[in-house]
């Protein structure tokens, strides 16, 4: 076969395979021209050297070089058109790759719903990047403990959990931020991963949210390792997400991590350890950071979770300390262990760094002052880095000129910070007379005392120092730009020793907040704007026949006749009248009742929010009224009628809140029998007898065996005899949560996220309140259950049978913790 032939045969072959590749495929646009380019490229050269072979072979011998000539010229355009066809293909690959990605990431990001905020790469772009001063340590500091928490993350021995805790400004969010950066950032050659991270901190609802914790982690986890992804996704367990922390611990994150840990091994170029951080716990709401660590531990403790480690900060709290102590798989670091020295040569490199051109003697009384917080270093580096080096000496002694005997009750830890504070105080309020140091104190503690953290004009106005003029506000937080910054038009601090600081009598001294005072006055300006802007039919609505819902110019309207500072008022009155001690505010109350507290609810229903008048009126019933009875009576009768009105029809149409609701409320206790005399063209029903009313009727399909209300009043659960248990919302009336089981009785926890059954099967069960999911069964009772309770705490549940037997289980783990006999059984 001579050279033409040869390379005939070699095409043809090539053909073919194209030919066989694609046979039944269906490519994408891009992947079919690519194929048809390649193929037509090869059939043209196919052609050619048809032709030539088919020449006399007198003319070969004679053209023999001008044919090679041609045949490699062929040749080279087969190669280059392979070439082509494989960059191609890989770049469509690779784009097919990061289009699943991305499909996955969305996919995920929907089932679990994580917080974005709370991930330490959040702000790290544009100017958001200041928002929480995320910053990593300065080069030179925290080496040795920095160290020690990379070797504990690479030891496959160490313990699974590592808690750093210390006190408020020690510098532990730096040191949970600079560990996140380390294991983000690592070289392919490292065992170890970062697999998720929630930076918590109160300055924003998602991020002190302990149900947020596990579904962001996962959420991280599941876009850095594909078999815990896939694992994930065959488990199905997504709607844990609205369960308490055990539940999304074992369904979203330990049976997915077990399950995944054959293909996890088999990947030769993944990590083999992942490590999870939690920063700051002690921001969670309430008691919700040190639980998470509890359940977390817990967790820790009876599955013994291989690959995985999870590094945690936050501040001290002696029972977890002892608590913890108990596990053995754990490490535990407190930051004041750090000795004097160590703590100040990193404070001293820090502040060289930030502050390079203040004097060594400045400088290092500066160190000697901060001790070990870190927080007195980054504070006093805002104070003065927008100075020239000339003020900041300046700075520097008048700081140090204010007698330590200033501060004589502060802590010896604190005491340093406190001068500071006292200082950055004293230079924004200090030139001020009285009247105009006393409006901006009141600026400052209202951006500290608000139900939530606001604007300059919310502040403003609460006080009445201006409509629309911001100036007094905003050059109060310009002043403090050392402690203050503000965020999406929201005055936030960047810590909570500052709060702490003013809060605290002892320690800020003239410029101490008295909440107790400011948050009566922060309830006379609510309760001031609400009488002055709500009125009857605030909304204009023109017709009592038509739904809000098929309005469509009322959302319109309710933006503009209820403008943000009363909406403020109406939503958080309460919490300024629940904080405030005082008992002098009974005129004010007695006159909201008289009327206005009519067309409060008015407003609220027309902001979706009536499902709180019940819950504030209450609230307001059993405080700050005890020495006035008959006020407490009142404001019990008002939360009766607001449930009445938010638990009918009536409230689907606002203006049936006065012509319906008020209009067939039977009772005629004050205040409604004064409502009444207002509106005299409301129906009349003279035959309505009896103060016994029916607040609200919950309809059900059969016989409803047991009733139970959520502690905080808020939710209802009933059992019946069609083998259901429903939960419902206790100021509407509107059904939030079918469970399938048939029950005998029925009981809330004390924190409203659980609800146990007993049922005619002999099983206790035990489900999340909050999405109906079954989260145990507690087997044992060999007969009918007839009544359970859970324990004050939450952590026991007792339940008795007709076997004769009363049983106690452990909440969390579903064991029998003992069994009482004694009863007879039937």
């Amino acid at each position: 076969m001579d050279t033409v032939e040869r390379r005939i045969v070699s095409v043809a072959a090539q053909l073919d395979m194209v030919a066989k590749a694609v046979e039944g495929w269906r490519p994408n646009s891009e992947g079919s021209k690519s194929i048809n380019r390649f193929q037509t490229t090869l059939e043209a050269q196919f052609r050619k050297l048809q032709e030539l072979s088919k020449e006399w072979t007198i003319k070969k011998i004679a053209d023999f070089e001008n044919e090679k000539s041609q045949i490699a010229e062929i040749f080279e355009n087969v190669n280059e058109a392979r070439i082509q066809l494989q960059v191609e293909t890989g770049l469509q690959v690779s784009k097919i790759v990061h289009s699943i990605e991305e499909s996955l990431k969305r996919s995920l990001l929907k089932d679990l719903q994580p917080s974005n905020i709370a991930d330490h790469k959040y702000y790290l772009e544009g100017e958001k990047k200041e928002v929480l001063r995320r910053v990593v340590c300065t080069p030179g500091t925290r080496e040795r403990l920095q160290a020690e928490i990379v070797s504990w993350a690479r030891d496959t021995s160490s313990a699974t959990i590592y808690w750093l805790f210390g006190a408020a400004g020690t510098g532990k969010s730096t040191i949970a931020y600079t560990v996140a950066r380390r294991f983000e950032v690592a070289t392919a050659n490292d065992t170890v991963a970062l697999g998720g991270n929630f930076f918590c901190s109160r300055q924003f609802e998602e991020t002190r949210s302990a149900g947020l914790i596990i579904r962001t982690i996962v959420y991280h986890l599941a876009l850095r390792c594909k078999p815990f992804a896939d694992a994930l996704g065959h488990s199905g367990k997504f709607d844990t997400i609205h369960q308490d922390v055990r539940a999304q611990l074992e369904g979203l994150l330990i049976a997915p991590w077990r399950a995944s840990e054959s293909a996890r091994h088999a990947e030769l170029l993944a990590p083999s350890q992942y490590i999870i951080i939690v920063d700051a716990l002690d921001e969670i709401d309430g008691r919700g950071g040190a639980d998470f660590l509890r359940d977390l531990l817990d967790a820790i403790d009876n599955h013994h979770l291989r690959d995985i480690k999870f590094f945690v900060t936050s501040r001290p709290d002696q029972d977890l300390v002892a608590h913890v102590s108990k596990f053995i798989d754990k490490k535990l670091y407190r930051l004041e262990w750090v000795s004097q020295d160590e703590a100040q040569g990193d404070i001293q490199m820090y502040l060289h760094t930030a502050l390079p051109y203040l004097p060594g003697n400045d400088l290092q009384k500066l160190v000697t002052a901060a001790g070990n917080l870190f927080i007195y270093a980054a504070t006093i580096t805002k104070y003065l880095e927008k100075h020239q080096p000339e003020e900041q000496k300046e700075l520097i002694e008048k700081l140090f000129s204010v007698s330590s005997s200033t501060h004589l009750h502060s802590s010896r830890m604190t005491a340093p910070l406190d001068r500071l504070y006292d200082q950055i105080l004293s230079d924004t309020f200090g030139d001020f007379e009285e009247e105009f140091l006393l409006r901006r104190q009141q600026v400052l503690f209202t951006l500290l005392c608000t139900a939530v953290r606001t604007s300059t004009l919310i502040v403003s106005q609460l006080l009445g120092i201006g409509h629309d003029n911001t100036n007094i506000a905003d050059e109060v937080v310009q002043h403090l730009h050392a402690v203050l910054y503000v965020e999406d038009n929201k005055v936030l601090w960047y810590h909570k020793s500052f709060p702490d600081f003013l809060f605290d009598k002892t320690r800020s001294k003239k410029f101490w907040c008295d909440r107790d005072d400011h948050h009566k006055l922060l309830t006379l300006s609510c309760f001031q704007i609400m009488k002055k802007g709500l009125q009857f039919n605030i909304a204009d609505i023109p017709s009592s026949f038509v739904f809000n819902n098929d309005n469509p110019a009322l959302l319109d309207m309710v933006q503009q006749k209820i403008s943000p500072i009363l909406k403020y008022s109406c939503q958080h009155w309460d919490h300024h009248l629940l904080l405030s001690m005082s008992n002098s505010l009974g005129d004010v109350l007695e006159e909201f009742l008289q009327l206005h507290v009519l067309f409060w609810i008015e407003a609220m229903n027309l902001m979706g929010l009536d499902g709180l008048c019940d819950g504030m009126l209450r609230r307001a019933s059993t405080r700050g009224t005890q020495k006035k009875s008959a006020l407490a009576d009142h404001f019990a009768e008002a939360a009766r009628f607001a449930l009445y009105f938010s638990g009918s029809g009536a409230s689907l149409s606002t203006s049936h809140l006065y012509i319906s609701a008020l209009a067939t409320w039977p009772s005629n206790w004050e205040p409604c029998r004064t409502w009444k005399t207002h509106f005299p063209g409301i129906p009349a029903f003279v035959n309505a007898i009896g103060n016994e009313i029916s607040l609200m009727a919950i309809h059900t399909k059969s016989d409803v065996t047991s009733v139970a209300f959520s502690t905080d009043g808020s939710r209802i659960v009933s059992g019946s005899d069609e083998k259901s248990v429903r939960v419902w919302d206790a100021s509407t009336g509107q059904e939030l949560k079918v469970l399938d089981v048939q029950v005998t009785s029925v009981a809330f926890s004390s924190d409203g996220s659980r609800i146990v059954s007993g049922s005619c099967d002999r099983s206790v069960r035990v489900w999340n309140a909050s999405t109906g999911q079954e989260v145990k069964v507690l087997d044992g009772h060999t007969a009918e259950v007839t009544s359970v309770a859970f324990s004050s705490d939450g952590s026991r549940i007792v339940s008795g049978s007709y076997d004769g037997s009363v049983r106690v289980w452990d909440a969390s783990t579903g064991h029998q913790i003992r069994m009482l006999d004694g009863h007879a059984a039937e």
